[in-house]
């Protein structure tokens, strides 16, 4: 029972903000995914910025030559409220699942916070935080587990594995652990976008993906990398590192507890120095996690609960 799809993250479309070309990276990762056989394309989130003009992008996706899906990222309804996105998006809700090749793949949507001790989800005017899954999203995770026809993946923008990652991760750990304890290999895979870096471990019999942007890195230091005309009509560049080309994973499992991730090298648009990338980086949580413009690829064995890059 083998599955191989594509996966996608941060492209981030808002011509007037920033400097790449989102379609056009877009496109290539969409093709990249038909040849390989990919049987779906999945974005986690900050898709496009959500003004009206943008989303026609969001239809071409949703057109593509192969099945697409989409899951909300933080900056989804920065500029637009959720029924405005849901119609967008085409989904009827924001948290979901569907089946494909044997395989349950979750849809989780963390972009809640507190507002005077209520959760709400992320709009305009809604400050945001390091997100929260609801308690009903949690209940309904615990069931769609469970009534799965094989192993599950469970997506979300925000990470299950990082410690700045989703804000009540434990107790979704604790579905996801209780499910393979009583049926190993329930749930198999977590990937996640968001933090705009490449890195795989497992954790407690599960791979876990924090899955590199495709367009670029947000940097809180600022950088000098670029002419002054690029920062005069791209504010925003002080605090990124772009990157040269699109940036995508194909993904396989064998059904045997074997994963196989295809990364993609890359370059940024601008070379910089490990000095100066050392000095920028200042989010990055460890060595391995220092900002890349590439995804590595990585095989992963979840019997022997090992990762190698190849």
């Amino acid at each position: 029972m083998s599955l191989r799809f594509l996966a996608f993250t941060d492209l981030h479309h808002e011509p007037s903000v920033f400097p790449h070309d989102a379609p056009a990276f877009l496109r290539s990762i969409l093709s990249r995914g038909k040849e390989a056989g990919a049987s779906f394309a999945i974005q986690l989130g900050d898709f496009l910025h959500t003004l009206p003009e943008n989303g026609w992008l969001a239809d071409e996706y949703a057109e593509a030559d192969m099945a697409t899906y989409n899951v909300f990222g933080n900056h989804d309804t920065d500029q637009d409220e959720m029924p405005r996105i849901l119609e967008m998006y085409r989904l009827e809700r924001s948290y979901y699942h569907f089946d494909c090749e044997g395989y349950r793949i979750i849809v989780l949507d963390p972009n809640h916070n507190f507002v005077n001790g209520e959760l709400k989800h992320y709009a305009p005017g809604v400050p945001q935080g390091k997100g929260y899954v609801p308690p009903e999203q949690i209940a309904w995770l615990e069931t769609v587990i469970a009534e799965a026809p094989g192993p599950c993946i469970l997506c979300s923008h925000q990470s299950l594995e990082r410690t700045d990652g989703i804000a009540n991760r434990d107790e979704i750990w604790r579905i996801i652990c209780a499910a393979n304890r009583r049926k190993p290999r329930s749930v198999i895979l977590c990937v996640n976008g968001h933090h705009h870096c490449d890195y795989c471990t497992v954790i407690n019999g599960v791979c876990c993906l924090d899955l590199n942007s495709s367009s670029y890195y947000w940097c809180d230091v600022e950088n000098t990398l670029y002419t002054r005309d690029i920062y005069e009509k791209y504010p925003i560049s002080t605090h990124c590192l772009f990157y040269a080309k699109p940036l995508s994973a194909v993904i396989t499992l064998d059904g045997g507890g074997k994963i196989r991730i295809d990364g993609i090298a890359g370059d940024y648009i601008t070379p910089i120095s490990r000095e100066e990338l050392l000095r920028v980086d200042q989010r990055r949580l460890s060595e391995e996690r220092l900002c890349s413009p590439s995804i590595r690829s990585y095989e992963v064995d979840l019997t022997a609960g090992t990762v190698t890059i190849i």
